[in-house]
């Protein structure tokens, strides 16, 4: 009802608002080159500055201006500075006010920063980042470097789904060659109803146009271990090598109409990963330390080329087309993960993107986007001897991978139309995506055996069983480990059982792996899902000191029962000391949304895989079956069972709904001398119907004994249902933010930024492949979240070296430990699942069941009732690393004679040039 009646204001005042004008305009060099990511801004009398950057054609506009004098200043880097402060604003004004600026020689000596003053428009928000040219410069070559480089400036992601990455406004795409970024937006308009994920942590990429002259650059880059320190992790520094070589090249098609801009990337890293596990010495059959490097190689090619074509002077279009390729060995090694889990990958990925902008009149700009994306990813391992899973030492045997394809067909199709209507700026579209996948995996084919601790007796130096002077066996006063139950298996594999084991059970020798996973049936399995979100919007300037926005979003999938997912949006910005002729300083932005995340398709798919028909999924858990490791039984000899043993099957609860947020957010910003700019706010979200995975026909509490294997518990669905792992959204996450940030950019070669983050994140779930310990207690799953990084700093800029003709760009992150949960490596409940949390220590704990650690004293065997800890209770330590990238141009060919920027209000007069004349990049012509 809000939204109605803001509509039926605003088109009632449309008349009065007439008396407004606009500006417009196209920003190029002396030769006519476009110049794409310049920042302009226009401040009136009053010292009210609005800005604005260039989009791909060099275009800038402004609405909602009141008439009269404003002064005009454009900035871009490598040109000189333009200023105008007598632009005449009239309203209903319709001609453009162009302007050329001229080449930025060595010698002259240019501020080209402004003081940056505040501004109510979200573009100007001061906890948002704007990289562009040396910022861009200086981020890492290597695609994973620069992922995580982007991540570390954008910090902590507060949405349900995690930071949401964009490239040219499509999501799901590959991140591109450092060289062919325009632009990187972080944190922009977090609370916009155009999004569907909030964009706290959210990063924008814009690639960059052809240009009007042919250009181009080539780099290689070179590293090897002896540029990097030893992991602290292995004994040795590792073999490393990074081999990198990439290029673009940009130009003309059709003078003044189409441009063309290709990149190319081939990189050959040779990577290693670090085995850190405790093995058997099959000799011996004592413990060992396995501490090694084992070599991880990986290839990466891409290439892409874009095409921008001026249709006509309201019309664009920009095509793309991306295509990457992928190779890894020896994936899946690494910790307890031993060699023989290795398998390798390789992936190709064909993306088309096309996007066509049509200026419809000169307040109503229309946009509308279509992406396809096919990827198909091959895996290939070896399933023909199962796995072995001993929980506190290592993991060998084979990957289980076998031989797997994935084959995904993507596409989007989005429209948004923009109109300026007074003091109202409106904005209304829609997105509509399907996805198809196929999948043909022979995962766990092979089966997997599990070695987990309890209870068992002793034995003596000759591995016989210790028997008491009553003649009663004596067990262990604590329970044994998992490696000490693979260590008596495989003594007992050699020299057979204890001649004195007399009645004791295999169970209670300590001999046998714990539980068997085996898959059987069709390893193929396909879904398709079809989304939809559409948005209206409007944000009102309802004063010249206040901007209030307020917006709707409505979001469906298929593959969910629930239709009625309406996510309303509000967000303002108040210049507190802003208003009549005094700049402002002070501004004030909150904002209140609610967002909703998808169910993904995947999810669908494993439903419909492990459905008990299509794929059968065995737990086997008899002591008698388990005694024949490491033989397998086949599919005949467990449908033939005499007890029928149960299978796996997944399901998605018939209720289940798409988690949502409910987010708030407050800032303060303020305008400090010498151009520093602080920030300081809080983002509160509040996240229901959260994933998670859950046996729901685990036995009843009280019902299973772990030491008695023929007690398998009442099972509330009965034993012929199996075990049933259910989809459901009965989760919950809360989330507290609080960050303090400081930017400043004292002039062209000199720019710092510092933000600090404090976190705070409570869920009792970490996702929708997560279980809980106990399937009947979710009150004991409320802890810290996986993610829950408490401090986070990050210290960063651009710092010129004018002597030296050299660019420093550093960047510091530190931050606090990631907490991780603690296990006990035993299934105590029966459900399967080895998911079962300590208690903490008291008096009634038996000494066989007390562990002591760093992080307090535990009850390995609690009591019914006994407090169990928390999830995600211990901190791994913190991370703290310091980068320097050191960068000098080099500059050759005749640059042209020193001019002067000028402006004229009826387009340019020059055809063809360059818009960087005599400014070569790295190994390029100028």
């Amino acid at each position: 009802m809000t939204l109605v009646l803001t509509l039926a204001l605003s088109f009632a005042t449309v008349a009065a608002q007439q008396a407004t004008g606009n500006l417009r305009g196209q920003l190029t060099d002396e030769f006519g080159g476009t110049i794409v990511g310049a920042t302009v801004t226009v401040t009136d009398t009053a010292g009210t500055t609005k800005t604005n950057a260039t989009d791909d054609e060099g275009r800038f506009a402004f609405s909602g201006l009141v008439p009269g004098i404003y002064t005009v200043r454009a900035f871009a880097t490598g040109f000189a500075a333009f200023e105008n402060a007598e632009v005449e604003v009239t309203a209903g004004r319709s001609e453009p006010f162009d302007i050329r600026l001229g080449i930025e020689l060595e010698q002259q000596e240019v501020t080209i920063a402004a003081e940056s003053p505040l501004g109510l428009d979200e573009t100007n928000r001061a906890d948002a980042i704007v990289l562009r040219g040396s910022d861009i410069d200086a981020l890492p070559d290597d695609p994973d470097e620069l992922a995580a480089a982007l991540a570390a400036l954008a910090g902590p992601s507060v949405g349900p789904n995690g930071g949401q990455i964009l490239i040219d406004g499509f999501e799901g795409g590959r991140l591109p060659p450092r060289d062919s970024i325009r632009e990187i937006r972080i944190n922009e308009n977090p609370i916009s109803a155009e999004r569907d994920q909030p964009g706290f942590g959210g990063i924008q990429i814009f690639t960059k146009p052809g240009t009007d002259r042919l250009r181009g650059s080539v780099s290689t880059t070179f590293m090897d271990e002896s540029f990097n320190s030893r992991n602290p992790f292995a004994p040795t520094r590792a073999p490393y090598q990074l081999r990198q070589y990439s290029g673009n090249l940009s130009g003309t098609v059709v003078p003044k109409r189409a441009s063309f801009f290709l990149d190319f990337e081939r990189s050959e890293t040779d990577d290693n990963d670090i085995i850190n596990a405790q093995i058997l010495n099959e000799t011996t059959f004592l413990p060992e330390r396995l501490n090694v490097s084992i070599l991880t190689p990986n290839r990466n090619t891409t290439f892409s080329p874009r095409f921008d074509y001026q249709l006509n002077e309201s019309n664009t279009l920009v095509a793309r087309y991306s295509f990457s390729r992928t190779t890894n060995q020896s994936l899946g090694i690494g910790g307890f993960q031993l060699q023989s889990r290795g398998f390798d990958r390789e992936r190709t990925q064909h993306t088309v993107q096309l996007t066509e902008t049509a200026v419809l009149n000169k307040t109503t700009i229309n946009e509308t986007r279509f992406q396809f994306v096919k990827t198909r990813v091959e895996n290939n391992g070896d399933n023909s001897i199962p796995a072995i899973n001993v929980q506190d030492s290592f993991l060998g045997g084979g990957s289980q991978i076998g031989e797997s394809f994935n084959d995904e067909n993507r596409w989007e199709l989005t429209n948004i139309t923009t109109m300026a209507l007074g003091a109202h700026s409106f904005k209304f579209g829609g997105r509509l995506r399907r996805s198809s996948i196929t999948d043909f995996s022979e995962n766990n084919f092979g089966g997997t055996f599990v070695f987990s601790g309890g209870r068992a007796v002793s034995l003596d130096a000759n591995n016989q069983v210790v028997y008491d002077a009553t003649g009663n066996p004596v067990f262990e006063t604590s329970p044994i480990t998992s490696f000490e139950r693979f260590r008596r298996t495989r003594l007992f594999q050699r020299d057979g059982l204890p001649a004195n084991r007399g009645a004791l059970t295999n169970t209670e020798l300590g001999f046998g792996p714990t539980q068997l996973n085996i898959n059987f049936g069709d390893p193929e399995a396909d879904v398709s899902q079809l989304d939809f979100g559409g948005f209206v919007q409007d944000e009102w300037k309802a004063r010249p000191n206040f901007t209030l926005g307020v917006g709707l979003r409505y979001e469906t999938q298929s593959n969910l029962g629930s239709r009625l997912s309406f996510a309303p949006r509000a967000f303002f910005a108040w210049a507190i000391d802003g208003g009549g002729q005094r700049q402002a300083k002070t501004i004030l932005r909150g904002g209140v949304g609610v967002f909703y995340d998808r169910f993904n398709e995947n999810l669908t798919l494993q439903a419909r895989r492990f459905n008990g028909t299509n794929q059968l999924q065995f737990q086997i858990t008899d002591p008698a079956a388990l005694s024949l490791y490491p033989a397998l039984p086949s599919l005949d000899q467990l449908s033939n069972d005499a007890n029928q043993l149960p299978q796996i099957t997944r399901r998605v609860a018939d209720d289940l709904q798409s988690p949502y947020s409910i987010s708030g957010a407050l800032f303060l910003e303020r305008q400090l001398p010498a151009r520093f700019t602080v920030f300081v706010g809080g983002i509160t979200f509040r996240t229901r119907n959260v994933l998670r995975s859950r046996n729901i026909n685990a036995p009843l509490p009280g019902t299973f004994d772990p030491n008695d294997p023929e007690n398998t518990g009442v099972l509330p669905l009965g034993e012929d249902a199996g075990r049933i792992y259910l989809y459901e959204s009965s989760g919950r996450q809360n989330l507290n933010q609080f960050q303090l940030g400081l930017q400043n950019r004292f002039s062209q070669a000199f720019s710092m930024f510092a933000n600090y983050t404090m976190f705070n994140v409570r869920n009792d779930t970490d996702g929708a492949g997560s279980f809980p310990a106990n399937s009947y207690d979710l009150t004991s799953e409320y802890g810290r979240a996986s993610f829950d990084v408490r401090h986070r700093f990050t210290l960063g800029g651009s710092f010129g070296v004018p002597w030296a003709k050299l660019l420093l760009n550093p960047i510091v992150i530190a931050s606090s430990g990631r907490p991780f949960n603690i296990t006990t490596g035993r299934d105590n409940n029966g459900d399967g699942i080895f998911t079962d949390r300590p208690g903490f220590a008291s008096a009634s704990t038996r000494p066989e069941d007390l562990v002591s650690t760093r992080y307090g004293d535990f009850d390995l065997n609690p009591a019914p009732g006994a407090e169990i800890i928390p999830r995600n209770f211990a901190e791994g330590p913190g991370f703290f690393t310091v980068n320097l990238r050191v960068s000098r141009q080099f500059s050759f060919g005749e640059a042209p004679g020193a001019r002067t920027a000028d402006a004229s209000t009826g387009g340019t007069d020059a055809a063809g040039g360059s818009g960087r004349g005599g400014r070569g990049g790295r190994g390029g012509g100028g």
